[in-house]
């Protein structure tokens, strides 16, 4: 018990600081939280984590201007204790300036030999920030009345092309630009479109060139509003009420004129070296490859080499991950919209349907955290729909972020890809 409080005293001081501790038995300590996650929404900063068991006296959440270090602890600001159990800490300020969050655990009572209240440890990734943050501040102006960005929107069709003209009042930044063949009249709407185009400020009209014979409908919101949650539309403001579409038979949509030799690897153009003359037999070879027997000698090398560059130990499916906060639905914004998804349907086992709607979450301009997350989940409903190569690469894409979480998972797709294969 001395060498652990002499070590973990070690370690208070900011003299050492490794990501997990051993007792003098052995075990492994570790008193901080970890997967901290900081959110805004409006002028409302939302933090959650993840517990450690060896934490017994409860949570202190700070806030720094400065990236949190044992030397400039002092400077940090305590926000508040949380009891144990509880894994989520949220307050609304006014205070637009950026900072920096960490959460440490307290020590308890009778292991408070040097009247520190709290394990002074600082684990990037774990249980403190690498990105000051602030709130939303482009929140509250853009849901202000009065102040509307896209104020009209108008579609006629110009030679081979849908022209779309936007008019815009105030600062509007880049516009996102969406089309689809029904109306689109809320977010849910969104997630059945198709992202045609960003534009600059001032770009002037953008033409587009859509399939012809099909009826279109177009709307525009901007993205400073996209990434904050705040999706309002309105007919004939930001969203177009008529369909348009451009005569069939009669354009090129758009795309130009090519050769045989355009078509290079890996779309190869068929290339026949004879011509088919009603239907009659071009050669009396058959074009069917035909297997070939190999000899014992050659079957008994092939045998030796699976034998030694492949595995035997059976690669189980992983437990499936869910995160608690996922389970939560919220009041609105893409963490809204993401935990629908996760508990409405890839909670209840409906992985091919999860799979479809995460990817149409994916095609709307989000947060690179809530990107990750959803690669991660989408891995997982391919995956256990049996979809492993696709599952494969929305791993790989999630794996920055959730390294432990996808390592199992890709094992796993590995070993069954290796024996489909």
């Amino acid at each position: 018990m001395k060498n652990k409080v002499a070590f973990l005293a070690m370690l208070l001081a900011g003299i050492i600081m490794p990501v997990a501790l051993l007792s003098q038995e052995g075990e492994v300590f570790a008193p901080y939280p970890s997967r901290l996650r900081v959110g805004t929404k409006e002028d409302e900063i939302i933090l959650t984590w993840e517990d450690s068991p060896d934490i017994k006296a409860g949570y202190a959440v700070y806030r720094s201007k400065s990236l949190p270090t044992p030397d400039n602890f002092a400077e940090a600001e305590l926000l508040s204790y949380v009891n144990p159990g509880i894994f989520r800490f949220s307050y609304k300020t006014e205070d637009k300036s950026k900072y920096y969050y960490f959460v440490l655990g307290r020590i308890p009572v009778q292991e408070d030999t040097e009247n520190l209240s709290v394990y002074k440890l600082f684990i990037p990734m774990r249980n403190m920030t690498l990105n000051s943050i602030a709130p939303s501040a482009d929140v509250s102006r853009a849901i202000q009345p009065g102040l509307p960005l896209v104020s009209g929107i108008l579609t006629s069709v110009s030679g081979e092309a849908i022209s779309i003209s936007v008019e815009a009042k105030g600062d509007t930044g880049r516009l996102v630009l969406y089309r689809s063949t029904k109306p689109i009249t809320g977010a849910s709407s969104l997630l059945d479109a198709v992202l045609t185009a960003i534009m600059e400020p001032g770009s002037g009209p953008y033409k587009d060139y859509p399939v012809p014979g099909i009826d279109y409908y177009y709307a525009v919101l901007a993205e400073k509003d996209l990434s904050s949650g705040v999706i309002k539309l309105v007919a004939d403001q930001n969203a177009t009420s008529r369909a348009i579409s451009i005569q069939a038979g009669i354009y090129r949509i758009g795309l130009p004129s090519s050769g045989i030799a355009s078509r290079s690897m890996p779309l190869p153009y068929l290339m026949l070296s004879r011509s088919f003359v009603d239907a009659q037999a071009v050669d009396m070879m058959d074009p069917l490859v035909k297997n070939i027997k190999l000899s014992a000698e050659t079957e008994k090398s092939i045998q030796n080499l699976i034998a030694k560059y492949t595995s035997n130990v059976k690669q189980y499916k992983p437990k499936i991950t869910i995160f608690p906060e996922d389970l939560k639905i919220g009041s609105g914004g893409e963490e809204y919209v993401l935990a629908s998804i996760i508990s409405e349907h890839f909670a209840k086992g409906a992985y091919a349907e999860a799979a479809k709607q995460l990817n149409l979450f994916l095609s709307l301009p989000r947060s690179q955290s809530s990107v990750d997350k959803a690669h991660f989940y989408k891995g997982q409903a391919l995956a256990l729909s049996g979809l492993y190569r696709e599952a494969f690469f929305d791993l790989l894409q999630s794996q920055k972020s959730y390294y432990t979480e996808t390592a199992d998972w890709i094992d796993y797709i590995l070993e069954q890809l290796r024996q489909i294969n």
